[in-house]
């Protein structure tokens, strides 16, 4: 397992399903879903299914920064601002900040590009928004922060190396408090990539695939203290390959998650009803007794940052007692999740 715990001392999202993250938690927990709207872009054959999330209002000072900024940027800091405000706690120079995503401001990388091929150079304007650390770098200048800031980039294990870098920062006395952002945004080329690797909804009958979606999730992090909920573990992650059991390779992240003990909830990361994936199943074999909860049926793909809802609904079930495993399959083959506890007192 990846370093000692830590406490979930804030927390903020920005989803379809909303912002309030009281008021998606209820929306996920009642199984409601938003208005399903379709993505097609020039030359595509199939329309691919996305939940859209409305562009949310930031702190005023950080306006005039993001006025030429993307989608991302946006659900990034609103979300980070929200985690922050929740928390009550000020963040200071030690606050590190880490920013987790699976394809980044890809609606700019688009943009500046097309730029590239139709006119034969792209726009400077465009350019300082195609890289992947750009949302991050805004969310510091909105807290006014200069101390340690990264971006990590993968399937959405993402969320979860971003948890594990937060406790090696933490525990290793670099930084007091961790900000953990991780955010999507879509666009019509990302989606037809999905859609072309078979991983998104295409059309508006398609079925037992994802719906692909957008938004971004913050947690603020701490030293473990029994008056929070607690990331007990972070699993380091196992890699699914062609000549091994899938099914024993995920067995064994479980199990190794739960480090013995039974969980009363397990939050997956695949969109099956009822936990109806290989993933389900073997939650079903491992803990028979853990109640399922499948947030991406709600809410939709966002990788990275729907790994980060998935802690966020766990934290939200733990208030009162119990833990909770959150495992997250990642689209590379990457196997890994998280193990949280309610609060001692």
């Amino acid at each position: 397992m990846n370093g000692p715990g830590l406490s979930i001392l804030g927390v903020g999202c920005v989803t379809a399903l909303g912002r309030n993250w009281e008021s998606v938690w209820g929306k996920i927990r009642d199984g409601k879903t938003p208005a399903i709207e379709f993505s097609q872009g020039p030359g595509c054959p199939l329309p691919v299914g996305v939940y859209k999330t409305a562009q949310p209002d930031v702190p005023p000072g950080s306006v005039a920064r993001l006025r030429r900024s993307g989608a991302i940027s946006y659900f990034s800091c609103a979300a980070a601002a929200d985690a922050v405000q929740h928390s009550g706690l000020l963040p200071a120079g030690r606050t590190a900040l880490i920013f987790a995503a699976s394809d980044g401001a890809v609606a700019y990388t688009r943009r500046f590009f097309q730029d590239v091929v139709t006119v034969g150079a792209g726009s400077p304007l465009l350019f300082p928004e195609t890289v992947y650390n750009a949302p991050i770098s805004h969310v510091a200048a909105m807290l006014g922060l200069d101390g340690i800031v990264l971006t990590l980039v993968n399937d959405a294990s993402a969320g979860m190396d971003a948890l594990s870098t937060a406790s090696a920062l933490i525990h290793s006395g670099q930084a007091d408090l961790c900000l953990v952002v991780a955010a999507e945004e879509l666009d019509w080329i990302a989606c037809e990539g999905y859609r072309r690797w078979g991983m998104a909804a295409s059309g508006p009958g398609a079925k037992n695939r994802p719906v692909l979606s957008e938004g971004a999730v913050a947690l603020l992090l701490g030293m473990p203290s029994p008056a929070h909920v607690q990331i007990a573990r972070v699993h380091p992650g196992r890699t699914l390959r062609r000549h091994s059991s899938p099914r024993q390779t995920i067995r064994r992240v479980f199990e190794e998650l739960a480090d013995g003990e039974d969980p009363g909830l397990a939050v997956l990361s695949s969109c099956g009803a009822g936990g109806e994936s290989i993933e389900g199943s073997l939650v079903r074999e491992c803990f028979p007794g853990a109640r399922l909860l499948s947030p991406k049926q709600s809410a939709g793909e966002a990788f990275a940052a729907s790994s980060l809802l998935q802690c966020l609904c766990a934290w939200q079930e733990l208030q009162q007692a119990g833990n909770a495993i959150v495992p997250v399959l990642g689209w590379s083959g990457q196997v890994g999740g998280a193990f949280l506890k309610s609060p001692e007192i």
